[in-house]
C-alpha cells in the first residue's frame, strides 16, 4: 500500500519561533512514526508569512492544515479568508493576537505560548484524523472480518448459496468473496439504519457535509433521479408551481408528473452546428422568477453533460428575493467544491438545495448519490419522511460504504487528484489537436449564440472532440474505438465524441487512447479526399401550451393516435391534441412534448422527421401498435 503522508504549514515572520516549533513538532511525528496504528505521516513545515501560505496551499496537494501565528503577520484575518476560499477542506488554526477579537472567522485558537508540542502536535493530528475516517466504511470492514455466521437475509447468506454450486459458482469467483460478504442487511444494528441513521452513517454524513459544505447531507442509494424526486417531493408534494429548465433531468419532468406540480418550462439553448443543448439563457430565466413570484422552485442544470456551468449567483439571488427555493443539479459536478479552478459551486451561491451523482466523476459506485441541504427553512423531520418513501429498506450496504469512501478522497487529497486531472486534460487536448483531423473544442466554439453574454463557464474534465474534418460520423468512430481499441468513450453527438476525465484517468489510458485516434486519423476518408458535409442539428420545436397538469393527462383517460398519416405525411388528428406521455428523442433527452402539452404542427412534423429519418435517435415514449407508430394523447382535450 502507498504510503499516506499530510504536511501542516506553520505560518509565522518569526522566524525562530517557528524553526523552535516545526522542530519539535516533526519529532512528535517521528516519534509517533514507530507506533504501528499511525494513520499518515505528518510532516510540519514553516511559511514565513501569509503570501508563502496561500502559495502552498494552491501548489501542495499534500497539505492538509495551517497554523497562524496571528501577532507575527500583517493581516492574519484576511490571509485566512484567503486560505479558506481557495482549499475549504484544510484545517485551519489559529494563534491569535492579545485583545484580538476572531469570533468571525471560522477557524481553532490555538495557544501560543502553550509550551507542549506534544499537546499541539495531538490536536493537529487528531483534526487530519477524523476527516481521515469512513466511519460506515470501517464498521462495514471490521464486520465483514469478524466472519460471524449469517441467519438472516440476503439469501446468499454471504456468498455461501454460490460458491459450490457446480451451475453459478463463475459467478461467484468474477465477483470476488468481499462483494458478497458486504452485501449485509438491516439486520446487522452495527452498521446503522439509512432510514433512520443515529450511529456510523450519521456521522458519515455529516463528515460529508463538512467537505461538500452543506449544512445536512444525506446519502441516496438509488440515484439522482430518485433524489430530485424527493426534494421535488419536499416542496412541491401538494401541488404548486416550479420553474424547470426544458433540458432539466427527465427525473425531474416525472416528479412533476408524480406531485401534480404546475410547470413553467425555459427553453433550452442549442449550438445547431455540434448537437450541444446548453444552459437557459439568464435573462429568460430572471424573466420567469418576475413572471412567476408564486412559483415556489425554480430547477437547474450545472455542469450540464457537456460541462456548460451557470453563472448562478445572480440567478439565486433573484429567485431568492421573489421567495423562490432553488435546486441545482450538480449529477455531473460532483468534483466542483474540491479545486479553485472549479468553484464556486451551487452551494456557494447559495443553493438551497443540491444533488449530486457521487458516481459519476468521483469513485462511489453506481447509483451512489447524495443530497446536499442548505435551506434556512429546511424540515428535517419532513424530509426523512419524503426520502424514506423512496428508499429501500434494503439498501446495499458497499454503495453505502463508497459513498463514505468517496468523500474522504476529496477531502484528503481532491485538490492533488483534480490537478492531475487537468494535467490529463490537458495532455489530451494537446495530443487530439495534434491529429490534424480531430479537434478538443473550446468554450467558443461550443456556447449557443444566446450565452456569449452570461458567464458560462466549462468544465475542464470534460472534453467535446470535433470529428467533422475527418470525414468520419462520430457514431464511426466510437464503434472503431470500442471493437477495434477496447476503447468506450461516453458519448456521441452526429459530429463529436464525448470524453469525461475522471478520477480513473490514467496516463497509460492517455496514451492507448492518443494511439488509437491517431491510427483512426491516418485512415480517416478526409485523408483521402472523402469530406463529408458538414451538419446541423435541426432544434427542438418551440414549447407550446399546456392544456392541463401533466398528472392529470398521464394518469387521465386517453388513446392512442398514429403519427403517420393513412397515406403519407403527420396525422392531422395530432394537431391540437394534447400528449398523455413524454417523449424524448435519445439523445439528447430533452422532452419534445411533456403530459398535458398541446401537440403543434411543428411538433408533430418534427416527431414524423425524426421517426423516418434513419439517424440512430431513440424516440423514447413513442408508442409501435403492430409497426404503426403512435402517441398516448388525453381524451376529450383535443
Amino acid at each position: 500500500m502507498r504510503e499516506r503522508y499530510a504536511r501542516v504549514a506553520i505560518v509565522s515572520a518569526d522566524a525562530g519561533f517557528a524553526a523552535g516549533l516545526v522542530a519539535d513538532l516533526n519529532r512528535c511525528a517521528a516519534d509517533e512514526q514507530r507506533v504501528p496504528q499511525q494513520q499518515c505521516e505528518l510532516q510540519f513545515v514553516h511559511a514565513r508569512d501569509s503570501a508563502e501560505a496561500l502559495r502552498l496551499a494552491s501548489e501542495d496537494g499534500l497539505l492538509q492544515a495551517l497554523v497562524f501565528d496571528a501577532s507575527t503577520l500583517s493581516g492574519p484575518a484576511q490571509a485566512i479568508a484567503a486560505v479558506a476560499q481557495l482549499r475549504p477542506e484544510l484545517d485551519l488554526y489559529l494563534m491569535p493576537e492579545a485583545g484580538s477579537d476572531y469570533g468571525q472567522l471560522q477557524v481553532e485558537l490555538l495557544d501560543r505560548l502553550d509550551s507542549k508540542p506534544a499537546h499541539l502536535y495531538r490536536q493537529l493530528r487528531t483534526a487530519i484524523q477524523r476527516r481521515a475516517r469512513t466511519p460506515f466504511a470501517d464498521t462495514l470492514r471490521d464486520y465483514v472480518y469478524s466472519a460471524k455466521d449469517a441467519w438472516h437475509t440476503p439469501g446468499h447468506s454471504g456468498g455461501d448459496s454460490l460458491r459450490d454450486s457446480p451451475w453459478v459458482s463463475d459467478f461467484y469467483q468474477m465477483m470476488g468473496e468481499h462483494i458478497f460478504n458486504t452485501d449485509l442487511s438491516v439486520s446487522v444494528q452495527s452498521l446503522d439504519s439509512l432510514l433512520e441513521p443515529h450511529s456510523v452513517i450519521q456521522e458519515a454524513q455529516e463528515l460529508a457535509a463538512q467537505a461538500f459544505g452543506a449544512r445536512h447531507t444525506f446519502f441516496v442509494t438509488n440515484g439522482t433521479s430518485t433524489a430530485n424526486k424527493v426534494i421535488m417531493q419536499q416542496l412541491l408534494g401538494a401541488g404548486g408551481k416550479v420553474i424547470l429548465d426544458q433540458a432539466c433531468h427527465k427525473s425531474v419532468h416525472h416528479a412533476v408528473v408524480l406531485f401534480g406540480a404546475e410547470p413553467v418550462y425555459l427553453a433550452a439553448s442549442l449550438n445547431p452546428r455540434f448537437g450541444f443543448y446548453g444552459p437557459v439563457p439568464r435573462q429568460r430565466v430572471l424573466a420567469a422568477i418576475d413572471a412567476h413570484p408564486d412559483a415556489r422552485l425554480l430547477v437547474l442544470t450545472s455542469c450540464t453533460y457537456d460541462g456548460f456551468r451557470y453563472d448562478l449567483a445572480p440567478i439565486i439571488a433573484r429567485a431568492h428575493a421573489a421567495g423562490i427555493k432553488v435546486l441545482v443539479d450538480e449529477a455531473w459536478y460532483a468534483h466542483g467544491r474540491f479545486h479553485p479552478q472549479l468553484r464556486p459551486c451551487a452551494l456557494e451561491c447559495g443553493a438551497d438545495y443540491v444533488t449530486q451523482s457521487t458516481h459519476k466523476m468521483l469513485s462511489a459506485f453506481s447509483q451512489a448519490s447524495m443530497i446536499h441541504v442548505s435551506d434556512p427553512d429546511f424540515d428535517e423531520h419532513r424530509f426523512r419522511e419524503n426520502l424514506n418513501m423512496h428508499t429501500s429498506t434494503s439498501p446495499q450496504y458497499a454503495m453505502i460504504a463508497s459513498l463514505d469512501v468517496a468523500r474522504k478522497q476529496m477531502s484528503m487529497e481532491g485538490f492533488a487528484r483534480l490537478e492531475a486531472c487537468f494535467d490529463i486534460a490537458a495532455q489530451l487536448r494537446a495530443g487530439i489537436n495534434r491529429s490534424g483531423v480531430f479537434r478538443v473544442l473550446e468554450l467558443a466554439d461550443m456556447l449557443p449564440e444566446e450565452l456569449v453574454d452570461d458567464g458560462i463557464r466549462l468544465d475542464p474534465c470534460k472534453l467535446s472532440v470535433d470529428v467533422s474534418a475527418s470525414g468520419y460520423s462520430a457514431r464511426q468512430l466510437q464503434l472503431a474505438l470500442f471493437e477495434d481499441h477496447g476503447i468506450q468513450i461516453e458519448k456521441v453527438t452526429h459530429n463529436t465524441l464525448s470524453i469525461l476525465v475522471t478520477l480513473g484517468a490514467t496516463d497509460s489510458k492517455v496514451l492507448r487512447l492518443l494511439n488509437a485516434l491517431d491510427k483512426l486519423a491516418r485512415k480517416a476518408p478526409a485523408s483521402k479526399g472523402a469530406v463529408t458535409a458538414r451538419r446541423t442539428v435541426t432544434p427542438l420545436p418551440a414549447l407550446s401550451d399546456f392544456a392541463c397538469l401533466p398528472r392529470d393527462a398521464y394518469f387521465g383517460p386517453s388513446r392512442l393516435v398514429p403519427l403517420n398519416a393513412s397515406d403519407r405525411g403527420v396525422n392531422e388528428a395530432l394537431l391540437g391534441a394534447v400528449s398523455a406521455d413524454q417523449i424524448v428523442p435519445y439523445p439528447p433527452g430533452i422532452p419534445v412534448l411533456v403530459p398535458g402539452q398541446v401537440i403543434t404542427g411543428a411538433i408533430a412534423r418534427f416527431l414524423y422527421d425524426l421517426y423516418h429519418g434513419n439517424t440512430g435517435i431513440e424516440i423514447h415514449g413513442l408508442l409501435e401498435e403492430g409497426e404503426e407508430p403512435c402517441l398516448r394523447i388525453v381524451e376529450g382535450l383535443a
